[in-house]
């Protein structure tokens, strides 16, 4: 685990000490050392958190002749059988790092390497001899990979967007479709960062260029969830226990301290059960108790599941001064995000790694076994459409600020990707909500503009799906990516801890997806199959548990110990003024604060953005 940065440069020869200035911005990704090459038109540099072959894993790292170097983010799981396979067809390893699997696999598989990996990466590749470039990010996008177009046909990337920065040459305009999705969901989906010269790469895809090659980028995998099979109840019960099972066992393979964060809910507790099985000594699990938040409290279920597999359990008491712990960390994002569960999983992180290196997480199984609650709302009613649109308005209006909006507004409406957009993922502000808060120059941007444009070729690739996979397949590829896979890294990483998520490894993901989607929701119940299961390795009442987010309290504390921080962000020379008009939001602030209506969600991207602003903004 790491973090890398790069510079591609066909007019002239790459500045090594703008290099060193990318690299310095990722320390918190990789304090356990550094290394760089540089040559010619590229340079590459990383920092490195020792996990797998701490004494011969440095980076880059070479092939026999030295004809491929790589730079590389994350762990590849399935490196041993890769190792095995290509030590059969004659390659030479010089470690026993998982790293040096892409470049004999390159050598082997060229631009097919990713599809045959499995893990968390995103790695870049310089060919010495096609002097060519080749970066790629993981399946499922649980590890970042940004990227900027340089003049003459250059590149730079990195693993953060705060590290591309240093370098010129590229637009730091915010990106004002990037900005409405932000408001309207508390993040920016790939390939969209908040500025317009930037991209994501997107997962599952690779980028490719050379100085006689323009920039390519191609997408190497796809599960959709369209292969639904017919087996019994009992065979897709067993099929997934087996694939998950070894998933677990992958993904234990560290030189480091491991363990795992336990809240006590089904998905963590499974992974826990399943880690417990595989180890000759008790696991060490973490939870944490935050005094004075009660919604965050989960330790009477964690402390169930962590006496029925005899762990070695930690329970940490978080006495949090949340006035001064948000400041940091929304210095430490450096795009807007404003998903409220950041700061106690930093919190978490930062405690969890005075004990260990590496954990594992329950990241990802709502959206492979449909565990979210929109997974069982009604698809919209009947009405015509010339009365849809009022109704939409009048609903929004009538309840902005308040409870039971979004599953309103779904039944209206007029078509699934407005449905999906709309209702689902916009989770902070409604479109005729944004239209009253924007300025109108600034509005005048977007008159041509609504989020579901930039998901008409996910909409049409997902038009065949029964409704249900269908949401399922875009939470996959839009909300995963964009949020919780976000939040657990940035989160993580800023605290030098290493989070694995086994219910991503492809082998499971691949036999989810052919899951028929009825088998998802039985009688009802989220994530009735995975329940079934492993309803043996579960204490009864986490079994039956339903889904509990962490309950974060932001309406009381923007009330209370952040209130400072938000008047400050509404006051006369906030940079939100330059897009927002000051008189609705102070009057949704003044709302908030009386109790009137409870606008936690709007006011704490607001928040976040108004930080991010004064910190990065130009």
């Amino acid at each position: 685990m790491c973090g890398i940065v790069g510079l591609f440069t066909p007019a002239g020869a790459p500045d090594s000490a703008l290099l060193a200035r990318m690299n310095a911005t990722l320390v918190h990704r990789g304090p356990d050392g550094e290394g760089t090459f540089v040559e010619g038109s590229i340079a590459l540099g990383m920092r490195r958190l020792a996990i797998i072959d701490l004494q011969t894993g440095d980076q880059p790292l070479f092939n026999e002749d030295r004809s491929v170097v790589v730079v590389f983010n994350g762990e590849i799981y399935n490196y041993r059988e890769l190792r095995a396979q290509l030590m059969q067809r004659g390659h030479h390893f010089a470690t026993r790092s998982d790293t040096e699997v892409l470049v004999h696999g390159y050598e082997e598989w060229g631009d097919d390497l990713p599809r045959h990996l499995n893990g968390m990466f995103a790695f870049a590749i310089w060919d010495r001899v096609r002097q060519r470039l080749l970066l790629a990010r993981d399946h499922l996008g649980i590890k970042p990979l940004y990227y900027a177009h340089l003049p003459g046909s250059g590149l730079a990337f990195a693993s953060e967007l705060k590290a591309l920065r240093p370098v010129s040459g590229w637009s730091r305009e915010i990106d004002p479709l990037a900005l409405d999705w932000y408001l309207a969901t508390r993040y920016i989906p790939a390939p969209r960062t908040i500025y317009q010269g930037a991209r994501k790469l997107p997962t599952a895809h690779r980028l490719t260029v050379g100085p006689e090659e323009p920039l390519r980028i191609e997408r190497y995998w796809d599960v959709p969830f369209t292969a639904h099979e017919s087996r019994s109840w009992e065979v897709w019960q067993e099929g997934l226990r087996e694939r998950l099972t070894r998933a677990v066992r992958r993904q234990m393979i560290a030189d480091v301290p491991l363990g795992a964060f336990l809240s006590g809910g089904v998905d963590s507790s499974i992974v826990v059960g399943l880690m417990a099985q595989a180890a000759s000594e008790p696991v060490r699990t973490f939870s944490v108790i935050f005094p004075g938040w009660p919604g965050l409290d989960e330790s009477g279920y964690a402390r169930q599941v962590a006496e029925r597999f005899g762990t070695a359990h930690t329970e940490i008491a978080v006495e949090a001064d949340v006035a001064a712990e948000w400041p940091r960390l929304a210095a430490h994002l450096d795009e807007p995000f404003a998903d409220p569960a950041t700061l106690p999983t930093w919190l978490m992180a930062r405690e969890t790694r005075r004990h260990v290196t590496v954990v594992l997480t329950g990241e990802g199984a709502d959206e492979l076994f449909a565990g979210y609650g929109w997974y069982g709302w009604p698809r919209p009613w009947p009405i015509p459409s010339v009365l849809r649109r009022p109704l939409r308005r009048l609903a929004q209006w009538l309840l902005s600020g308040r409870r039971g909006r979004h599953t309103l507004t779904a039944r209206l409406a007029p078509d699934f990707a407005t449905f999906y957009a709309e209702s689902i993922l916009s989770s902070v502000t409604q479109a005729e909500e944004r239209a009253h808060l924007y300025r109108p120059d600034w509005l005048a941007l977007l008159e041509t503009f609504a989020p579901q444009g930039d998901l008409v070729h996910l909409m049409a690739a997902t038009a065949e799906r029964p409704w249900q996979s269908r949401i399922q397949e875009l939470d996959l590829q839009v909300w995963l990516e964009g949020d919780p896979l976000v939040k657990a890294d940035r989160a993580t990483m800023l605290a030098s801890l290493e989070a694995r998520v086994p219910f991503l490894d492809v082998e499971v993901v691949e036999w989810a997806a052919r899951v028929p989607p009825a088998l998802h929701r039985r009688d009802g119940v989220s994530k009735a199959l995975l329940r079934a299961a492993f309803a043996d390795l579960l204490p009864e009442m986490v079994r039956r548990r339903p889904k509990h987010a962490f309950d974060v309290p932001i309406a009381a504390w923007l009330r209370g110990p952040l209130r400072p921080h938000l008047e400050e962000a509404l006051s006369d020379d906030s940079p939100l003024w330059q897009v927002l008009r000051r008189e609705p939001v102070r009057r949704m602030a003044q709302a908030h604060w009386s109790g009137r209506r409870d606008y936690a969600r709007a006011l704490w991207a607001l928040l976040h953005l108004a930080a991010w602003w004064r910190e990065y903004g130009n």
